[in-house]
């Protein structure tokens, strides 16, 4: 059983062997490269080799392939020197091996090959200047590729480019303290390959001497943009600048070489930063200075403006005032003056070559001044202008127009006057006011007229030039000292009494914070206010001349009960105050109305205040209208006897042109009459047949028109007889009827019957109706004058003007 186990155990071993040889045969070709690099540039050789590690050379077939396609078929020969050409040539290489007696193959590993266009060598130095004595270190290189030695080379701007290194070592870095143009080159293979030369770089040696960069001729702290300016160099312990040549180094670019040792330019925004510049012996161009330090350059972008200031623009008579012109910090400026008037074009008026920063002058005008320096020369802009004006000696003042009030409010409309002192007449002078905003233009106009606001406070001064000569002025007026009231004043409005007795009226006063009432009206006056009144609450139209009557400026006497206010206005345009607190006018309840009996009268009296030289004009209204009828023009008596019932009123006249007072309360008088029987109709009408025939038939007529009862009781109709009747009548008709019968003693019953339709309502037979008498007439006979003077009843005030 052992020996079977050992025996299968080793034929195991031997097969595993053999397997593990054949398929280590299959990867044994290797596949190298010479040189043995892995980046190449077109131009170079590279040799691939192809070795089988077994058996001859001879005994193999050798095939190269490229990214896994054939490159070079089989053939005998394992090398294969390839001339990189092309980029193409790279790629990932690998080859195979054929047993020339058992066509038995095999392939190598894989060899990548990287192929780049010619190289450029770089050059640097750790400094392009050598300090006196010293030198400076040169590196070449060529991108991360290896096996590169290195070849130098150096020229001046005199002599041909030589090579400077010639030994068989890298020479990556040298060191150098020779001045002059340096470049170098790689170079590496058997077959000798090169790299395309590095840039230049200039090496020069340092001098000892000092250079210092300066402004030509000026040492300005400011510059200005269009501004030409010059920078020098300047070589200390140099000897003469014609030694020398020199280069500039500023904000934009460097200079070549020159033999100018200044550099001038027009300064723009983009020339502000630093300067400087270094020199060396024309006959070694690579032995020069170091660079100077920086002169800094600040370019200011705007204009400048000139300044003219004056001690005073006032020349007075005979003297002369100092302008004085000036651009801000900067210096070494020259300034020239111009002059003008308005009539006149402006004219250059110093024209020498110094500063002129400060002149004096002793004429009038407008001028300006601006500043220039520099070559060629640079200006600033002019300066504003400034007016110089000769004293007059005459004095002015401001005045408030038409009116002198102690307090002004916002909103008001002011005029200020400016009047000149022995200045002849206005036409001749022209005006400047200033005030707390602004100073005015010059205006013929001696006039300033404005509307008050809060802003408006504060002082007001004027002065005055001839119209002839705007260059001769007078001084400043005193201030005017404007105090603007900010809050709109609010009248107020008193009352002697609250309610209007009978046949009188009520003074009403209206004021503008008086300081009492006895002195409003003084107070108003002295503040300007004019006063205006009203009636009812919603009424905006003020009362006229019929309305009341106007005892002075802020005082009136009314006799018409209602709601009463007033306010103030003044000015033109009128400013008008906050409307009064409104007062309530009532009227006294009148005593017995007088009252006219029939065949009867009553004696009116009319009065003014006492005084004399009046003349009367008596007026009547009934109930039903409004408007009044004049009954008698003006009599020198003042008293009227009436016998007819209605409103009465007068008023006083005298002077010519005839002036009127308003009109007194009215007065109502009534008519009496009594209630009969039926009976007592007849009794009348027998005294008017005895009395003649005419009054018969004027009776007769009297009745036929009125009777309407059939008791037979006659009624005289009102005038407010049913619209409806056949045959209406108007209420001055029926008011004239009746007055035509009384004055003719018709004994007649009269009443006053309202259209109510009572007649259906009415009583028994042989009562006569009278629902709604408004006017009654008692019987009465005439009694004797002094009876009729006194004869006045009691009747209800509403009774006159119906339900």
């Amino acid at each position: 059983m052992r020996p079977t186990l050992l025996c299968e155990l080793g034929l195991f071993l031997l097969c595993t062997l053999l397997c593990t040889g054949h398929a280590q045969g299959d990867l044994d070709a290797v596949l190298t490269i010479e040189p043995n690099w892995s980046s190449f540039f077109i131009g170079e050789f590279v040799t691939f080799m192809c070795g089988m590690n077994e058996g001859a050379d001879t005994d193999w077939e050798y095939k190269l392939n490229k990214n896994g396609r054939e490159f070079v078929p089989y053939n005998t020969t394992k090398y294969y020197r390839l001339n990189i050409s092309s980029t193409d040539y790279s790629g990932e290489y690998q080859c195979s091996g054929r047993r020339k007696s058992s066509n038995y193959t095999k392939s190598s590993n894989t060899v990548s090959v990287t192929v780049s266009d010619k190289p450029r060598a770089t050059l640097t130095a750790g400094t392009t200047i050598i300090p006196v004595g010293g030198s400076v270190t040169l590196t070449c290189s060529v991108g991360s590729s290896d096996e590169w030695k290195y070849e130098w080379f150096r020229c001046t701007k005199n002599t041909t480019e030589v090579q400077i290194r010639r030994d068989d070592q890298p020479n990556r870095v040298i060191r150098v303290s020779q001045g002059g143009i340096y470049r170098c080159r790689g170079i590496r293979g058997d077959s000798v390959f090169y790299t395309d030369k590095s840039d230049e770089v200039s090496i020069e040696i340092t001098f000892s001497n000092k250079v210092a960069v300066k402004q030509q001729k000026h040492s300005w702290s400011q510059i200005f943009s269009s501004e030409t300016i010059t920078l020098t160099c300047e070589v200390q312990e140099g000897g003469e600048p014609t030694e020398w040549e020199y280069q500039w180094r500023g904000p934009r670019q460097t200079t070549q070489w020159t033999h100018n040792n200044y550099w001038t330019f027009r300064v723009s925004e983009s020339s502000s930063r630093d300067y400087t510049c270094k020199s060396r012996r024309r006959d070694d161009s690579y032995s020069s200075t170091e660079w100077s330090e920086a002169f800094t350059l600040s370019v200011t972008t705007d204009k400048p403006r000139a300044t003219l200031t004056a001690g005073t623009t006032i020349i007075p008579v005979g003297g002369s005032v100092t302008l004085t012109c000036s651009v801000g910090r900067s210096a070494e400026w020259k300034y020239e003056w111009f002059r003008r008037t308005q009539s006149t074009t402006e004219v250059q008026i110093r024209r020498d070559d110094q500063p002129n920063r400060v002149i004096r002058v002793s004429q009038g005008g407008i001028y300006r001044c601006r500043g220039g320096r520099g070559d060629p020369v640079y200006y600033t802009d002019k300066s504003d202008e400034v007016s110089i004006e000769i004293t007059f000696s005459n004095k002015v003042a401001v005045k408030q127009q038409q009116h002198n009030w102690p307090q002004i409010f916002s909103g008001e409309t002011i005029t200020l006057t400016c009047e000149v002192q022995e200045g002849g007449e206005p036409t001749e002078w022209e005006y400047g006011w200033r005030g707390p905003r602004k100073t005015t233009q010059w205006t013929h106009n001696n006039s300033l007229t404005f509307r008050v606001s809060e802003s408006s406070s504060g002082d007001y001064m004027c002065k005055s030039r001839r119209r002839d000569d705007s260059y001769s002025s007078t001084e400043w007026s005193e201030a005017f000292t404007l105090s603007g009231t900010k809050n709109q004043p609010k009248a107020e409005l008193s009352a002697d009494i609250r309610d209007i007795p009978v046949g009188g009226s009520v003074t009403l006063i209206c004021s503008v914070n008086p300081s009492s009432s006895s002195s409003s009206s003084s107070s108003s006056s002295s503040s300007g206010w004019k006063y205006y009144w009203y009636r009812h609450e919603n009424s905006s139209e003020p009362l006229a001349t019929e309305d009341a009557v106007f005892l002075s400026n802020g005082q009136i006497r009314v006799s018409q009960e209602g709601l009463y206010r007033c306010r103030g206005g003044r000015g033109d345009p009128v400013y008008y105050t906050e409307d009064s607190q409104s007062v309530r006018i009532g009227r006294t309840a009148p005593a017995d109305k007088p009252q006219a009996s029939v065949g009867g009268s009553v004696t009116l009296t009319c009065s003014v205040d006492g005084s004399a030289g009046w003349r009367y004009y008596w007026f009547r209204r009934t109930s039903e209208s409004s408007a009044a009828q004049r009954l008698k023009d003006g009599t020198s008596s003042h008293t009227f006897s009436i016998s007819e019932g209605g409103i009465y009123h007068c008023r006083g006249g005298r002077g010519d042109p005839l002036f009127l007072t308003e009109d007194s309360a009215a007065v109502t008088i009534e008519t009496n009459g009594f209630r009969g029987e039926c009976w007592s109709f007849l009794v009348p009408f027998m005294v008017g047949l005895v009395c003649g025939s005419s009054l018969i038939v004027a009776v007769l007529l009297c009745c036929r028109t009125r009777i309407k009862d059939p008791c037979g009781h006659s009624f005289m109709q009102s005038p407010n007889i049913n619209q409806g009747s056949a045959a209406p009548q108007t209420a001055d008709q029926s008011e004239a009827q009746v007055y035509s019968s009384l004055l003719h003693g018709d004994l007649c019953v009269y009443e006053s019957v309202r259209n109510s339709g009572n007649t259906e309502n009415g009583g028994a037979a042989g009562e006569c109706s009278n629902a709604a008498s408004t006017i009654q007439l008692d019987e009465r006979r005439r009694h004797d004058a002094a009876e009729e003077s006194s004869d006045y009843n009691n009747v209800n005030p509403e009774s006159a003007s119906g339900p």
